[in-house]
């Protein structure tokens, strides 16, 4: 059975200005389609991992209809107890970091794909994208393009805070050249 609506979570970023308004969908994935920037957030594996050294996020992102944005490793950050936590370089990532394959496998057989993409509307995900490919794969790729017709996937990993269940942090992700062209997400910690 589809879990339903489980919480309603705001969330105010006053730095940026940013207003969210999220849902729980369960399972540690979160939705906000309120911005510009259409997110779905899925924090599984920091609830899973949350002693890790770095945690992952599988992001999913699509702009709104007639709206194109553009991303870097600048642009999407992580807002966790009022201070902002930037993507570490790959290069310091990769040497620091040695379980991004086992991520990945778990990931993939966790089987989210269906709940993520009905909540963006069936939209094909480009999968080309990624801030933190796996050692085997091409090369990182800085930047992205987000459209309203192709949902973007991407790895977001973060130095680990000392997260534990009940933390609440935001996802905000913005355009490189144009600030009111943004969107942001809740998460809250299991």
């Amino acid at each position: 059975m589809k879990k339903t609506l489980t919480a309603l979570v705001i969330f105010t970023l006053a730095s940026g200005g940013l207003m969210t308004q999220t849902t729980d969908m369960g399972g540690g994935v979160f939705v906000n389609m309120e911005g510009k920037i259409n997110i779905v957030a899925d924090a599984g594996l920091v609830e899973r991992f949350m002693e890790s050294d770095y945690v992952m996020i599988m992001l999913y992102m699509l702009a709104d209809p007639n709206t194109t944005a553009k991303i870097n490793r600048d642009t999407v950050w992580v807002m966790f107890n009022n201070e902002p936590i930037k993507m570490p370089v790959l290069s310091e990532f990769r040497e620091a970091y040695l379980n991004e394959n086992r991520d990945a496998r778990i990931y993939d057989r966790l089987g989210k794909d269906q709940l993520i993409q009905s909540q963006l509307s069936g939209y094909p995900i480009n999968r080309a994208f990624d801030f933190f490919p796996l050692r085997s794969q091409s090369k990182s790729t800085d930047r992205a393009t987000l459209s309203g017709s192709v949902i973007t996937q991407t790895k977001l990993y973060i130095k680990n805070p000392g997260f534990k269940p009940g933390d609440r942090f935001l996802i905000a992700v913005r355009d490189m050249d144009n600030p009111d062209i943004k969107g942001a997400v809740a998460v809250v910690l299991q």
